[in-house]
């Protein structure tokens, strides 16, 4: 193993991440990532597949991707393509000679859409007023069909008695039917909503660590956290907080430490909710 694959192991297991986690989220294939540490570079496919196997790699890991793809190409002796691999020539202007009439056609197509659809608007407002004007007279013409007065009915002379009473009834009934309508319905009471909960997880290095936090499904953090240096994260559900060095770094929920979390280079996982540390 060369020194380009032996730094790469290095810092993942510095980091205490396997490589089924870096396959899981880059999607490249473990015997690939084999192969970049052990530097059997006929094993994966070549051209930039290769550099972008590395530089996503490095990603992963916190650690600058230029330099790992530099180092890369260095252990490889692999050598830069050209750049004139195409060599096309690019005219500056079209030759107008040889068709005069093509760079005309679209501007006057686009002159003419403008045109119509500025004469179909112009035509369209226009004819807006006129509308609403003829409706209301149309309204103002046509009698309500309340204000027509039935014409007189003459009872016959031996009509019963019992007659008023019918017609009161459907009267009573109308009343009853608006004076429901005309009560207001009454809405369900709303739920009060709970406040969620909100807590806060501090981390600080006692050492150079490598550190990655991850707070309501977001990642908030993923480096090395220098010597001194400290990182405060609030959440509402969920922290998970992973380090490489668990000697390294003290942790504090809400303000309370946690206290020794292991030894040095140790990796370790630590997940927090609003009730506090879980595991």
């Amino acid at each position: 193993m060369g020194a380009f694959g032996d730094r790469l192991r290095r810092e993942r297991e510095m980091r205490g991440i396997t490589l089924e986690e870096i396959t899981e989220s880059t999607k490249i294939s473990r015997r690939h990532l084999e192969a970049l540490e052990g530097e059997h570079f006929d094993q994966l496919p070549g051209g930039v597949f290769n550099k972008g196997f590395v530089r996503a790699y490095a990603r992963f890991l916190g650690i600058d991707g230029d330099q790992a793809v530099a180092d890369y190409s260095a252990a490889s002796n692999e050598q830069p393509e050209p750049q004139d691999k195409f060599p096309l020539e690019i005219h500056k202007e079209p030759n107008r000679d040889l068709n005069p009439r093509r760079s005309y056609l679209p501007l006057a197509f686009a002159v003419a859409a403008l045109v119509g659809v500025l004469v179909g608007y112009a035509f369209w407002v226009k004819s807006r007023p006129h509308t609403n004007e003829s409706a209301a007279r149309s309204m103002q013409q046509t009698p309500p069909a309340a204000a027509t007065t039935p014409p007189p009915i003459h009872a016959p002379v031996n009509a019963t008695a019992p007659a008023p009473a019918a017609t009161q009834a459907p009267r009573a009934s109308e009343t009853t039917a608006a004076s429901s309508l005309s009560q207001p319905v009454q809405s369900a009471p709303e739920k009060p909503v709970k406040p969620e909960k909100v807590f806060v997880v501090q981390v600080k290095a006692k050492e150079d660590s490598w550190v990655s936090i991850v707070a309501d499904g977001k990642s908030v953090m993923e480096r090395v956290l220098s010597a001194d240096k400290k990182k405060k994260i609030k959440a509402g559900k969920t922290l998970v907080l992973r380090t490489g060095n668990a000697g390294g770094i003290e942790v504090t929920f809400n303000g309370v430490s946690l206290g020794s979390l292991g030894n040095e280079n140790e990796p370790r996982t630590l997940t927090f909710n609003a009730n506090g540390l879980v595991q």
